[in-house]
């Protein structure tokens, strides 16, 4: 049976990009986007960790983002920044957890 997972995203408080983490172990990925914060965050995935690509539409607020691709690797792109302590974290099954 597989077992709920999660992992903590890196969000920078400046604009750039954070850590990736490898979620390839992972199905049906939501990510969760929290704090309070002024800052427009992108969602990023890459299939071989060099090549990112925008993963939905940018972040202003909290809120959660399914992950509707097989992908390797997310990380959280920040685009914008002003204020606050923006937080991530990527939850989903590991179905190899039997």
């Amino acid at each position: 049976m597989a077992r709920p997972e999660k992992v903590i995203l890196e969000v920078l408080t400046a604009v750039g990009a954070g850590k990736a983490e490898n979620v390839f172990r992972f199905r049906d990925k939501t990510v969760q986007f929290g704090g309070t914060f002024a800052a427009t965050l992108q969602l990023e995935g890459s299939i071989d960790g060099n090549e990112y690509v925008p993963v939905g539409s940018p972040v202003t607020a909290p809120g959660l983002v399914p992950v509707p691709y097989t992908v390797e690797f997310l990380r959280v792109r920040v685009t914008a920044f002003t204020s606050g302590t923006p937080a991530a974290s990527v939850a989903g099954f590991d179905f190899r957890a039997l």
